[in-house]
């Protein structure tokens, strides 16, 4: 009973220390494209959130779409080489690498899309709440049934024991398997010793 009642204690510890570490990090993000990812296209998805931003791609101002209050979406060509991608906003600034081409330096990994079908729009994962904030609704397992069915045999923790797929998965794509945000390698090593 005490250690049912301890590790519970540490889960909502890690759950509030996450929490605050998203909430920091909130100000300001680029979803896509991934920091450090390769790409083999010319035609690089863009998707970032800042209060009132604006997006630079090689410190020249790009045109994007607000499909949600402070949610910027555009689709930007880039030419073959290294390029840097930042959100700008009043206090802050957050960039990623990128490379487009083949023959990436070495500290650029391969960018997996997800999801891999065209044509899926935001809306079917994402929408706003009742104050009106762009939020993620859920829904992973209506197109990832098979995964819902083996989740136990796939991860080492029960299926309770995270509130959303992103806590760990990147909805938007990867550089790592399955999607991961880090490699397992450094995923595990957040929460364990």
């Amino acid at each position: 009973m005490m250690m049912r009642v301890a590790s519970r204690g540490l889960f909502w510890a890690w759950v509030l220390l996450l929490g605050a570490a998203v909430f920091a990090e909130d100000a300001g993000r680029i979803m896509l494209p991934v920091d450090l990812s390769a790409h083999p296209s010319v035609e690089i998805d863009v998707i970032a959130k800042a209060p009132g931003g604006k997006l630079e791609l090689d410190s020249k101002a790009i045109e994007a779409e607000e499909p949600f209050k402070d949610v910027f979406h555009t689709t930007v060509t880039a030419g073959s080489g290294e390029h840097i991608l930042a959100v700008v906003w009043e206090g802050g600034r957050k960039e990623v690498r990128f490379f487009v081409g083949e023959n990436p330096p070495e500290e650029f990994k391969v960018f997996q899309h997800h999801p891999p079908v065209p044509d899926v729009q935001c809306t079917q994962c994402h929408g706003l709440s009742r104050r009106g904030r762009f939020r993620f609704k859920g829904g992973c397992f209506d197109c990832h049934q098979q995964e819902k069915e083996k989740f136990v045999e796939i991860h080492t923790h029960p299926e309770h024991t995270f509130v959303e797929c992103g806590t760990c998965h990147n909805a938007h794509g990867s550089t790592a398997a399955k999607h991961l945000i880090y490699p397992k390698e450094v995923m595990c090593k957040l929460c364990h010793n």
